[in-house]
């Protein structure tokens, strides 16, 4: 999920003085994450200034440039169809419509979001096989971030592909709306699947994943060898106010990628 999620970016806007009880989630780099009632916002900093809210429960998303006051707002399966005509572009395009985007990601994390576009150009309308995916519960469990957690392991075709560690701590998944967590989550995670090892994430195997907790750190492991991700450092009870989550006024809509383009004009 942080992969599908990296390229995405943010600034705070301004809302009514309603509030409700949520949580601020902090990673290594500092990337913040609001969750409330069933809704998040991504405002990694490496992102060109774009703003994310997915609803969970609702299965939709909107993204918001607040430097050129456009947005986009559609389903899940909306915002997949235009991730995949993204990355039916020539690479070069993809790198120019997201210079901002790229420019401030860590080196390693810049190159790993390029070579898993370039991996979906390689298969995108392929037939590869789809592998066989099974989730392994382990007893490994570790703190992260102040909450417990435990490590699962998922398998392509026997092997590793994937190690989460997942938080289950009641509060967190009630705002999470933990029962709709693997139907949403598990199409945005199989955006790009079309292309190599994201065929796993569009298994309904893999899926089952978002019913079992909020991953606070995960490694990947691919034929260059394990590559950590960025782990979660930080959760954070607090009141979120709601204009947070809701689309700022006054924007013009866009096709989606017209506002993942914005270095483009």
């Amino acid at each position: 999920m942080q992969r599908v999620f990296a390229a995405l970016l943010c600034a705070l806007l301004l809302g009514p003085l309603t509030a409700h009880a949520g949580y601020l989630i902090v990673d290594q780099n500092g990337e913040q994450v609001l969750l409330s009632t069933g809704r998040l916002k991504m405002a990694p900093k490496s992102a060109g200034g774009l703003v994310m809210v997915l609803d969970v429960g609702r299965g939709r998303l909107w993204v918001a440039d607040p430097g050129q006051r456009r947005y986009w707002e559609g389903t899940v399966d909306q915002y997949c169809d235009g991730v995949r005509g993204l990355t039916a572009l020539p690479m070069a395009e993809i790198e120019r419509l997201m210079a901002d985007q790229l420019k401030d990601m860590p080196p390693e994390e810049r190159e790993r979001t390029l070579q898993l576009m370039k991996r979906a150009q390689g298969d995108a309308g392929g037939t590869g096989r789809v592998p066989k995916v099974s989730i392994q519960r382990t007893t490994d469990t570790e703190t992260i971030a102040g909450l417990p957690t435990r490590k699962y392991q998922v398998l392509a075709d026997g092997a590793l592909y994937e190690e989460l560690w997942l938080a289950s701590d009641p509060a967190l998944l009630r705002e999470l709306i933990v029962a709709r967590a693997p139907e949403t989550f598990g199409r945005m995670s199989g955006c790009l699947a079309s292309g190599g090892g994201s065929r796993v994430e569009a298994t309904d195997e893999y899926r089952k994943i978002y019913s079992e907790g909020w991953p606070l750190k995960a490694v990947f492991y691919g034929t260059g060898g394990p590559t950590p991700g960025t782990p979660v450092t930080r959760v954070e009870r607090r009141e979120i106010a709601e204009g947070e989550f809701t689309r700022p006024a006054g924007f013009t809509a866009m096709p989606l990628l017209e506002v993942f383009g914005r270095a483009a004009r």
